[in-house]
């Protein structure tokens, strides 16, 4: 090797060791975006080579697949005896029945998982995230049951009577009842059915209460006068406390009963939809655009949904979505008569006396489906499909 030769072999190993290596893990890192990627783009040119509107139509498509539908998108799930005092409540995948007679809960298959013999007067059923609660207005019975049939009995917490009950989204029970020696009692139990909070209430009646999202915090409303008048009282408990963070006076209006409502409580009034935060505060308001309330439902993630009619009776009706700022949503005019709503997810169901139609919160329209004069009732389910529910029988409806 020449003198010139053996230079420019060095210059060539220094220029070598200067040049910064290769990483060929900045590849393999990147590889599993691009692909995620990959598979978003395909998943939205083959929803809308299908026609699919949302990717909530996709999960749809894959997760019923193998159901057998009619040619309308219905599958029966579910049957069952006829009873026209029976009330009808979606509990995870499964159907809870309860009537003046008995109560009755189906699995996902249509199986029996739990069933008793009762006695009521005025059924009633609230519904938690994993349990329901079943009992008798007035009564002193009350049974929660889960995913697998009853979970428990709690007889001894009906006092002299039960006025309500309601489960929040992480299954705590609130439980307003007579008690000898007090206008009213009201009681808080965790998940699991331990006590957590009561308060007796001597000098007014209390016609509602709840849990809050926080599961540390309830409210309750109490009806009476103020300076002469007419008025509920809402009042809001610490659990580690007997005695009120906050106290709102609502004058000449009666609450029919209190939701937890998106982290927050709503009101519902005889004139309007009050929203409240988790301090007592007022978080919002809507004033009803039509004088009756005809039918109401918080099912929604953030939303509630109204219908409301301009007479007593009469299909001059307004359905309403307002949000958790008290805020309306959307409206829609429905000049026909509205058998049932109900909202989960997304999503409001309006079930009509001839058809069915799924919308969005502003009433954007999703799916319609036709001839439905055997559905009594419809609960929307949040990944858009909708149970309706026939005098013996009842089908899951998928939109395409």
């Amino acid at each position: 090797m020449t003198e010139q030769e053996h230079d420019k072999a060095i210059r060539e190993e220094l220029r070598r060791a200067k040049t910064p290596p290769r990483r060929p893990g900045m590849l393999r890192r990147l590889l599993p975006l691009l692909l995620a990627a990959a598979v978003v783009l395909g998943l939205a040119a083959f929803a809308a080579g299908r026609g699919l509107n949302s990717m909530d139509g996709v999960r749809r498509l894959f997760t019923y697949n193998k159901v057998r539908q009619d040619e309308d998108g219905k599958a029966e799930l579910f049957r069952y005896d006829s009873d026209r005092s029976a009330t009808y409540a979606a509990l995870g995948d499964g159907l809870l029945i309860v009537s003046t007679t008995r109560i009755q809960f189906l699995g996902s298959t249509g199986e029996e998982l739990w069933s008793k013999t009762v006695n009521f007067t005025n059924p009633a059923v609230t519904v938690g995230k994993k349990t329901a609660a079943v009992y008798d207005v007035g009564g002193t019975e009350l049974y929660i049951v889960g995913a697998r049939g009853l979970v428990r009995t709690m007889d001894d917490a009906g006092g002299n009577g039960i006025l309500s009950a309601t489960l929040n989204a992480a299954d705590y029970l609130a439980l307003t009842t007579l008690k000898s020696g007090y206008r009213a009692a009201v009681s808080a139990y965790d998940a699991s059915g331990a006590p957590v909070f009561t308060f007796n209430s001597s000098e007014r009646y209390v016609s509602d209460a709840c849990v809050l999202a926080d599961n540390r915090h309830l409210a309750a409303v109490t009806m009476g006068e103020a300076e002469g008048m007419f008025a509920s009282t809402l009042s809001f408990y610490a659990f580690d406390s007997d005695k009120a963070i906050s106290t709102s006076t609502l004058n000449g209006s009666m609450v029919y009963a209190l939701r937890p409502f998106g982290g927050k409580v709503a009101a519902l009034e005889d004139g309007r939809f009050t929203v409240f935060n988790a301090d007592g505060s007022l978080a919002g308001s809507y004033r009803y655009e039509y004088p009756y309330l005809r039918g109401e439902t918080v099912g929604g993630a953030d939303f509630g949904v109204l219908l409301l009619s301009r007479y007593r009776s009469g299909s001059v009706l307004r359905l309403v979505t307002v949000d958790t700022d008290g805020e309306k949503l959307g409206s829609l005019d429905a000049r026909r008569e509205v058998v049932g709503i109900s909202a989960a997810g997304r999503y409001v169901a309006v079930l009509y006396s001839d058809s069915l139609t799924i919308y969005t919160a502003d009433f954007t329209g999703v799916a319609t489906l036709a001839s439905t004069e055997f559905a009594r009732q419809v609960v929307m389910r949040s990944d858009g499909t909708a149970l309706l529910l026939g005098a013996s029988r009842a089908w899951l409806y998928i939109p395409g």
